[in-house]
């Protein structure tokens, strides 16, 4: 490490800023962009709208980023941006501004707040996205009561209904509202806001058509919608609210983009997953304006899309962007630990990688004249920050420098990707990020991805860092049911057999090198990694210390109790109570069964507000690890859902990471 510099802690946590949701401006001179930060005095999130010369890099800040600025987009003219602010009340309005600087102006006054604005293309309209209440989940005859009442606190906390399997959902909350599509007319002031859909669906994820005649939407407003994750590409005539379904019912669509010409829709999509028995790969997909042509173009492609897991940068996802001449489709691909950019012939089906960059691009964007992309990415040793790449192909060439300032105090440690052989002569692949100053042997760190079907990769891992700085090396190990490694592999998810058997064989692999001391291993995992973190314990005595975030304990109760699992684990696995085969089945792939052999000291890092893996499978394991009077402990984490890092309070997601490492330092070292 050089004497310049020092190691990068868990503290500097608060110093690292986020780059996301690139904008180029129409004529392509520039790039609008968000950079996120964080205020450890007053535990505040902030962001703001930076802008950068796509020529040169050379960014100046547009907005204060007091409170929280996204969502910049660019006015056809390019001339002006709205961007979506909480700076009043704290609740989300669209507000705009002249790229030549000056005081933004308010546009709404939405009491469900306002976001994800969309300009029309003659630049007179705006669409935007809503959340107005419905009365799905609110009891009738408590209802009446209230009415009947004129003087009691109608702000009491109400009773909720659920009648339907999709009642909630991780990350969103009990659906009590339902997002809809508005238009704001620019050239009246003093017009109201019109509501384009409505109904009890929601609508996501518009796309304007380039004549401006239509809004194309993602939604599912099928009878079975309460208990099917399919979703649709529609069309809304803006002149008149007709609605068009365009695909067919059977897929889970998403992230749709018109064509230049407007005659045509690309679109990502899968199979949803409580109408398949396994694992399928997310295609790319077209279909016309008038709808019923859908048309998976990567039928003949053994590849899927974007995989690999962050742990501390979240991203929407990047839509597909279409060449000029509507000929050729780019879209991020994970390859083998990168997320990548790749091209499609659209009429040929050539495919080839764009990008020759190991990285994780996390947002990407077209540039006018069709000759370039800009993006977000992040490499083992950059942050993710802004990035343009020719169409032709090569390197990614990064464009500005959001983590100078930091980057230039820290040393960043070497990561170094490995390859061993799993079961059955696999080949399987990972990433040793060693320690900077740490005598041999030292202490190693497994971290097991989420999923199971995500991925590892080329990442900036601000954990394996960190954990680096305070003398540990970090694996990250790919085992079967990863993504990026074709179709088979990713279908060999095996829940604690094959895919534990591959873990452990990575571990021994860098245990052969002598450079890991086998006496002072953890392991750590979040979702699919926090059930490995369990079942791990349950199985072996080879590791010292283990933290689970929330993981799975038990298949039973999951299937029951997420917003999800009966969805998923129903059709995958077949319903628990159906025959006694299928019982055994979850009761064998269940952590909790095999807990009497947990002797390992344990931290549970559990989300109060968790529907994707409830905070019971937590309990569930605490309890009984109490109840043997092991050493165990479960923190509880208010307000989050399934991602901490995403989700929680600024503190509460420091704290994620200072609890693992204290749990190891009392325990491994």
């Amino acid at each position: 490490m050089s004497e310049e510099k020092r190691a990068l802690t868990l503290e500097d946590f608060w110093r690292l800023k986020t780059v996301t949701d690139p904008q180029p401006s129409p004529d392509g001179t520039q790039v609008a962009y968000v950079v996120g930060s964080s205020d450890e005095e007053k535990n505040q999130a902030h962001s703001a709208i930076w802008l950068a010369s796509l020529e040169n890099g050379q960014c100046r800040q547009l907005t204060s980023g007091e409170s929280q600025d996204m969502q910049p987009r660019w006015s056809p003219a390019g001339t002006q941006l709205v961007f979506v602010s909480t700076r009043h009340e704290g609740k989300p309005q669209l507000f705009l501004i002249e790229v030549a600087g000056g005081e933004a102006r308010r546009l709404t006054s939405v009491a469900d707040g306002a976001t994800s604005p969309l300009w029309s293309p003659d630049g007179k309209k705006l669409c935007y996205t809503s959340t107005p209440e419905t009365d799905r989940q609110k009891v009738p005859q408590e209802s009446a009561w209230f009415e009947a009442h004129d003087k009691v606190d109608k702000s009491a906390p109400r009773l909720r209904r659920q009648s339907a399997l999709l009642s909630r959902f991780d990350g969103r909350g009990y659906i009590e509202s339902r997002a809809q599509l508005f238009l704001l007319d620019l050239d009246d002031a003093q017009a109201e806001p019109h509501q384009l859909t409505e109904g009890d669906f929601d609508a996501a994820q518009a796309a304007w058509s380039p004549d401006g005649a239509l809004i194309a939407f993602v939604a599912n407003r099928s009878d079975e919608a309460d208990a099917s994750l399919a979703s649709d590409i529609w069309t809304v005539a803006v002149e008149n609210g007709e609605l068009q379904r365009l695909t067919n019912g059977d897929l889970s669509a998403m992230l749709p983009a018109w064509s230049p010409n407007g005659e045509t829709i690309a679109f990502f999509a899968e199979r949803p997953m409580n109408a398949r028995g396994g694992y399928e790969d997310a295609h790319l997909w077209l279909v016309s304006r008038s709808g019923g042509d859908q048309r998976d173009l990567m039928t003949h492609l053994d590849r899927t899309l974007a995989a690999v897991q962050p742990d501390y940068h979240f991203s929407a996802g990047a839509t597909p962007i279409w060449s000029p001449d509507g000929q050729t489709l780019y879209f991020v691909s994970a390859e083998h630990g990168a997320n990548a950019v790749f091209a499609l012939a659209i009429e040929a089906g050539d495919c080839w990688r764009v990008s020759t960059t190991d990285a994780d691009i996390a947002a990407l964007q077209g540039v006018a004249g069709g000759q370039r992309l800009v993006g977000v990415a992040a490499t083992a040793t950059q942050p993710y920050d802004l990035f343009t790449v020719p169409c032709s192909g090569g390197e990614i060439q990064p464009l500005v420098s959001t983590n100078q300032a930091l980057l230039a105090e820290v040393s960043i440690a070497p990561t170094e990707r490995i390859t061993f052989t799993g079961p059955g002569d696999w080949e399987i692949e990972g990433w040793l990020v060693r320690p900077l100053q740490a005598e041999r042997p030292y202490p190693l760190i497994l971290h097991v991805h989420g999923g199971p079907y995500s991925a590892w990769g080329h990442s900036f891992y601000f954990q394996a860092q960190a954990l680096a700085g305070a003398g540990y090396a970090s694996l990250y190990i790919n085992p079967r049911g990863s993504k990026g490694y074709h179709l088979a592999f990713t279908e060999a998810a095996d829940w604690g057999e094959k895919d534990f058997l591959d873990l452990m064989a990575g571990v021994d692999a860098v245990l052969a090198t002598g450079e890991v001391d086998p006496q002072r291993l953890g392991i750590t995992g979040i979702s699919y990694g926090g059930f490995m973190t369990n079942w791990a314990l349950g199985h072996t005595e080879r590791f010292a210390a283990g933290v689970s975030v929330n993981g799975v304990s038990n298949m039973v109760s999951m299937s029951g109790t997420s917003d999800v699992g009966a969805l998923w684990l129903g059709v995958q696995y077949g319903r628990f109570w159906e025959s006694e085969e299928t019982w055994q089945f979850y009761r064998s792939r269940s952590p909790i069964t095999y807990v009497g052999n947990i002797s390992t000291p344990l931290l549970l890092l559990q989300s109060e507000n968790d529907y994707r893996c409830p905070i019971e499978q937590g309990e569930q394991l605490f309890t009984a690890l109490c109840a043997r009077q092991q050493t165990v402990e479960l923190i509880r984490f208010p307000n989050a859902s399934h991602v901490i890092a995403g989700t929680a309070s600024l503190h509460h997601r420091y704290f994620q990471w200072k609890l693992t490492l204290d749990w190891f330092e009392k325990h491994i070292k």
